[in-house]
């Protein structure tokens, strides 16, 4: 399970660069691409919920961190659909979903 969550949430990350790159250029991005963003980020997420709670508790920081840019980019999503293009909530969820992603990788595929 932990590895359809970290396929949805690599393809997730992928739209997301696309999505921070229209922030960037303070260009509009298409509806569709912000909505499977969103939608695959939070089916990878509850994955990695029912993962901690069947057992894993080392992915508790990612539930953890995953407390903080979700709302940071449901706050960018709705600036965005304002015509609003904030950098500072861009970098800020991109990067902590990009620490996130990081330790959610470390904790499935390294040293036990």
């Amino acid at each position: 399970m932990l590895t359809i969550a970290i396929v949805l949430l690599t393809l997730a990350a992928m739209i997301g660069i696309s999505l921070a790159s229209d922030t960037f250029k303070a260009v509009p991005s298409p509806l569709g691409l912000r909505i499977l963003h969103a939608g695959l980020s939070c089916t990878g997420a509850v994955l990695v919920i029912i993962t901690a709670y069947t057992g894993d508790a080392r992915l508790w920081i990612n539930v953890g961190l995953a407390l903080l840019f979700i709302p940071l980019g449901c706050m960018l999503g709705y600036k965005r659909s304002r015509g609003i293009h904030s950098k500072s909530l861009a970098t800020a969820h991109g990067g902590l979903a990009v620490v996130c992603f990081a330790i959610l990788l470390y904790n499935a595929y390294g040293p036990r």
